[in-house]
């Protein structure tokens, strides 16, 4: 067992920070506590160095606080600079041990916690011969990658699931679209299209109330894709008759029509009566003329976003809604496609939990 700085030369003299209106861009990487913070076009250091976190870092095991770089580079105060002494510890093996210890009893400060020099400098290292340090580097290099690999292909799987739905959505609306005696229409002849209402604080309430009330945070929540089943807050029936709110009855379809969350492409059906504020919209299928279900399903293959004006702040108007075109098959084939859709949800929904299981495995 070693002192850190008694195997690593520390070069933190020649660090020098460059505030973010000083920078000049560059292809020079700039280096704080945790990584790149950009490019800038000079640079401090031009060797294999290991810096680890001064502040504005974790020093858990596991919190990876400590890195290599290489090459000409900037850090700033943020890191501590290490040289390590090569003829007697590997840069891997320094990372790898700093990266996996708890250095907690080395970290001072309450308000911004802080490693610095001094402490350290007196964290223990142990130092078996180099060819030993090697083997085991190797070991766990080969497991991480292995890990890295795993971890990359459960991704894709995940989202291999997700689109397969969506996918298989749209083809299914293709498909109807050209059945026999379906409806070339629009949005507005079949629903009824509405926005909330806005509900001051002092009239929500968090555990009773006539109404669940949803705001377009509750769009973004996980979860079914389809269906608003819980609600923050709720609202009274005379204080939304005094607003002259609507209530959205089971079946209505509701998403955000102002603001950065239309780009989400979110849409919820709303299955007991409930009241939406301002920044979303309803639509409610008229009767006889859509299925509650086939509406819900196939706006999930709909991009509401692509039909807003993507201003800064997107928004889309009741008129936009009502001219969406919309082909409507006989009743008895949409609930067919509900049927299959309902199933395939179930599927992916299955294989998109065992994929997130095994992320966490992985973890």
């Amino acid at each position: 067992m070693r002192k850190l700085g008694e195997v690593c030369d520390v070069l933190d003299s020649k660090r020098k920070p460059i505030t973010k209106r000083d920078r000049i861009d560059g292809p020079y990487p700039y280096y704080g506590a945790t990584g790149v913070l950009g490019h800038v076009a000079g640079y401090l250091f031009d060797e294999p160095l290991v810096l680890i976190g001064e502040d504005g870092a974790k020093w858990g095991p596991g919190d990876k606080s400590a890195f290599a770089v290489v090459g000409k580079v900037w850090v700033n105060n943020h890191a501590h600079v290490l040289r390590p002494n090569r003829t007697r510890v590997l840069d891997q093996w320094l990372i790898y041990f700093l990266n996996f210890s708890d250095l907690g009893e080395f970290i001072s400060g309450m308000t911004v916690p802080k490693l610095n020099q001094g402490q350290m400098n007196v964290i223990s290292i142990p130092l078996p011969p180099l060819n030993e340090q090697k083997r085991i580097v190797a070991v766990l290099d080969a497991a991480f990658d292995g890990l890295t690999r795993a971890r990359a292909h459960t991704e894709t799987n995940l989202q291999n699931a997700r689109e397969l739905f969506a996918n298989t959505i749209a083809a299914l609306i293709v498909s109807e679209s050209t059945a026999e005696g379906v409806r070339r229409t629009t949005l507005g002849t079949v629903c009824e299209i509405t926005s909330g209402a806005g509900f001051p604080d002092r009239h929500q309430g968090k555990s009773d109330g006539d109404y669940p009330f949803f705001k377009v945070g509750d769009m973004n929540r996980d979860g079914n894709e389809t269906d608003l089943l819980t609600a923050n807050n709720y609202v009274s029936e005379n204080v939304r008759r005094e607003l002259g709110a609507r209530v959205f009855p089971p079946g209505s379809v509701v998403f955000p029509k102002v603001g950065g969350a239309i780009a989400t492409n979110k849409k919820r059906r709303i299955v007991v009566p409930s009241c939406v504020d301002n920044n979303v919209m309803g639509l409610t299928p008229k009767q006889g003329q859509i299925e509650p279900e086939f509406l819900s399903w196939w706006l999930q293959g709909f991009d509401i976003y692509e039909f807003s004006n993507k201003a800064a702040l997107p928004s889309i108007t009741k008129a936009t809604v009502s001219e969406w075109p919309i082909c409507v098959p006989p009743s008895s084939i949409q609930l067919e496609v509900v049927k299959t859709l309902k199933i395939l949800w179930e599927q992916t929904q299955t294989l998109q939990s065992h994929y997130r299981a095994k992320l966490a495995d992985l973890d």
